[in-house]
């Protein structure tokens, strides 16, 4: 309706426009809600060292895995991390 007709005033009670507020809230909660549970979710970081023992896979093997696209790094502050998600789905299983 305002993009038909741009020039149309609206008159709204202070009760509608609180019912407004109150949708807008009610939904600005729910997206919040939701990204809080995703972040929840988020994948764990691992060491180098416990993705090694995780694997049973020597240091280098898991430099060679990075470099061959088997089993990519995340590099945080040049420190080697790899997702906890991307080696189970490697193994195949949940650690």
């Amino acid at each position: 309706m305002i993009d038909e007709h741009p020039n149309v005033i609206f008159q709204l009670s202070g009760r509608d426009l609180k019912a407004f507020a109150e949708e807008i809230l009610l939904g600005a909660k729910s997206i919040a809600m939701f990204e809080a549970e995703a972040a929840a979710k988020a994948d764990v970081l691992i060491t180098l060292d416990e993705a090694s023992k995780l694997l049973h896979v020597s240091k280098m093997t898991l430099y060679r895995w990075d470099k061959a696209g088997v089993l990519k790094k995340v590099e945080i502050g040049g420190k080697r991390r790899y997702r906890k998600s991307d080696i189970e789905r490697l193994v195949g299983t949940r650690l």
